[in-house]
Parts: C-alpha cells; sequence; structure tokens
C-alpha cells in the first residue's frame, strides 16, 4: 500500500520575549525602541537555509540552517552580537519623494532555501553508435535517431534533425541548465538571491502634515551564539516570510480593542452590554 507523507512549509514570524506578536494581516505594531525576535520553523523533512531581510537588505551574506523540526529564536544580527531593535522617527508626510524614501521602512523578509542535493540519473544517456554527425543515442529507453547537422556556438554543440520520426531538434544546453547545481557554497551558506519585499503607503499617510516610521536598528548585547556549517543550498527559495513593522500610531483600532472606563469612578466596563458602571452605578 503507498502512503503519501505530506510535510510543511518553512515559516517565521516575530515575536516579542518569545510570543507572537499580534497581526493584522501581514503586519505587526511596536513602540518606539521596543526589542523582538524572529521565530524560524522548519516543519519541512529537509535542512533549509533561512537569509533575513530587514529594511530591504540582508542582514549578512550567511544565514540560519534549520534542521527538520528545528525552531529557533532569532534576536540578534549574525555579523554583531545586538539584538534587533525598533526605532521610530517623523517625516514630512506631505512629499511623494518621502514617503518613496521611506516605502521599505520596517519590512522584514526571511528567504528559505533547501539544501541542495545531487540529481540521480536513473537511466543515463547511453551512447549506442554511428558517427558523430549521424548519430543513434537512446534516451530514457525511448529510442529515436537523429539525421541532420551539428553546429558549435561558444562551445555548445547543437543537434538540428532534418528528418526523424520524432521531430526532435535539441541543443545540450538546456540539459545543462535544467541540471544545474548551486552557484555558491559557502561555510555559511551564503547566497545571492531576490527576495520579495513588501510595503504599504496608505491613504491616511497622504493626508498628514507629519508622520511616524520606524526601521530596524541594533539593540542591547546579544548572548546568544551561533556555530558555522559546511553545507550547500539551492539558489532559489522554496518558500518566504513577508511581514510590515509599523509604529503604534499607525494602529488601526478595532472596536474591541477599545476599553470604556467609567467617567466618575474610573473603573473599566467589563461587558460591551454594561449601560452602567458595576461600582457606582454611573451611566457609561
Amino acid at each position: 500500500m503507498y502512503y503519501q507523507t505530506k510535510t510543511g512549509t518553512p515559516s517565521a514570524y516575530i515575536t516579542k520575549d518569545r510570543k507572537r506578536l499580534k497581526q493584522f494581516g501581514q503586519t505587526v505594531y511596536l513602540n518606539n525602541g521596543e526589542e523582538f525576535e524572529l521565530e524560524l520553523f522548519n516543519p519541512s523533512s529537509t535542512t533549509v537555509l533561512a537569509k533575513i531581510k530587514l529594511d530591504g537588505s540582508y542582514i549578512s551574506g550567511g544565514g540560519i540552517v534549520l534542521k527538520p523540526g528545528q525552531r529557533v529564536f532569532l534576536e540578534r544580527y549574525l555579523d554583531d552580537a545586538r539584538k534587533f531593535k525598533f526605532e521610530t522617527y517623523e517625516v514630512d508626510g506631505t512629499s511623494n519623494d518621502v514617503l518613496d524614501a521611506i516605502a521599505g521602512n520596517g519590512d522584514v523578509v526571511i528567504d528559505f532555501f533547501d539544501e541542495y542535493k545531487q540529481p540521480v540519473w536513473t537511466n543515463p544517456i547511453t551512447y549506442v553508435g554511428g558517427s558523430f554527425g549521424s548519430p543513434v543515442h537512446t534516451y530514457y529507453n525511448n529510442p529515436f535517431n537523429i539525421n541532420g547537422s551539428t553546429t558549435t556556438t561558444n562551445g555548445n554543440v547543437s543537434f538540428t534533425s532534418s528528418n526523424n520520426t520524432a521531430g526532435v531538434n535539441f541543443n545540450t544546453t538546456s540539459i545543462s541548465n535544467t541540471f544545474a547545481g548551486p552557484n555558491i557554497r559557502s561555510k555559511r551558506g551564503i547566497l545571492k538571491s531576490k527576495g520579495n519585499s513588501r510595503s504599504e503607503v496608505t491613504m491616511d499617510m497622504l493626508s498628514m502634515d507629519s508622520i511616524e516610521t520606524g526601521r530596524v536598528e541594533k539593540g542591547g548585547s546579544s548572548d546568544q551564539s551561533f556555530k558555522t556549517v559546511d553545507k550547500t543550498f539551492n539558489h532559489h527559495t522554496c518558500a518566504s516570510s513577508i511581514w510590515k513593522i509599523l509604529p503604534m500610531s499607525q494602529k488601526v483600532y478595532e472596536k474591541q480593542d477599545l476599553k470604556v472606563y467609567c467617567t466618575n469612578c474610573g473603573k473599566k466596563r467589563k461587558k460591551d452590554s454594561d449601560k452602567f458602571c458595576s461600582s457606582c452605578g454611573n451611566k457609561f
């Protein structure tokens, strides 16, 4: 009987004191000067590399290696033992140039890369016979004849079929591209890849003379340490987690977030349905 095992996708979250911040879609809110961590989780059955991008730039050429099932709370920069800290400042909210400049502020992108595995050829290409100009090859036990010309361009040999039943035009470059391995190898798994960051500029910002924005800076000292590993990872991502950190001043509160207090004695209303204060009887 055949069983299919499903594994999850690597993911990341923004936490404080190892507790996930309340999420509003892909947005979270922090006060000025608050330090935070990145929760990295690998529920897949393969080892992955997590590369972190803050405010539009990678924090290091390396990354964090997560074994299957491993969860890590990263509190610091990789190349500097300083914690992640969110710092805010105010800018002119009426200038489009300013809004463009701060568009990447607070962007947090974590890209995940699978460990590279050498491809295994179960049915290798077998040369049967014939001359180079008109060979007979067997590809995956499916023979066809190539009768035509061969050309060489920049070291790549192209076989062009002019008369065969398979109707195949084959260029060796396609195989070398399909089975190309990773382009970078490093003890820290350094990769050159393109991450996707998302930023938001709301219409509310456009109507303000001054708005508060924030970036991730270096906070207090951290005693979190790392060990280097010698592994190779794919150059393409297998998953990405994208978040936006905004100042508390930009938070849009919902009705359930609002707290009502008695104007007479200051006691907090317990239920939304309460019309009178349970302590002094004053009407809310």
